[in-house]
């Protein structure tokens, strides 16, 4: 490996990858809100069923996007940021299937980490923060999440209509969805 002036097509290539993969890595999640919409239940077992249908389907879009970036020839910077949108796609998609797997296999969640490598692996399987339920698929509302205090029970006046909990929007909201 050495380190020299790079030209102006590198920079702007480098470039188009790197706000590919940005983009692509946006564009993942919202493709796979569509393809996959879990529905809010308690029940354990469908819970499991949902969590390996979302397996499955990160694991063709991680398959196919990955394979999309392989085929794609060209050395213009469409090309590249094309190939970084594929790539981006499949990175979103494959980390969030580990964080399923490390959650599944028993990592502990970096809120009931003990440890600095706990946390740390926490952090690194993408269970770093209770938020990331939502994220997962996870029916457990935010709110309910033990390192936020998201309790907003106070009514303002606001002329005849008055502001609700949090709670109630966040649960109204996810169980509607």
């Amino acid at each position: 490996m050495k380190l020299k002036k790079p030209s102006a097509k590198k920079v702007t290539d480098t470039a188009a990858l790197t706000g590919g993969v940005i983009v692509g890595g946006a564009v993942s999640k919202g493709v796979f809100g569509l393809i996959h919409s879990p529905a809010a239940t308690e029940d354990t077992a469908e819970q499991k069923k949902q969590e390996n249908a979302a397996l499955v389907k990160r694991a063709l879009l991680i398959a196919a996007t990955g394979a999309g970036a392989v085929f794609l020839e060209g050395n213009d910077s469409i090309t590249s940021a094309a190939k970084g949108t594929l790539i981006g796609m499949a990175a979103i998609q494959t980390l969030e299937a580990i964080a399923t797997l490390a959650k599944r296999s028993g990592v502990t969640p970096e809120a009931a980490a003990t440890t600095v490598p706990k946390k740390f692996l926490a952090r690194v399987a993408g269970l770093g923060c209770p938020c990331t339920d939502v994220g997962m698929g996870s029916v457990i509302p935010m709110a309910l999440s033990p390192r936020y205090n998201l309790d907003m029970n106070v009514n303002r006046g606001l002329g005849n209509a008055s502001v609700g909990s949090i709670d109630e929007w966040v649960n109204k909201d996810l169980l509607t969805v």
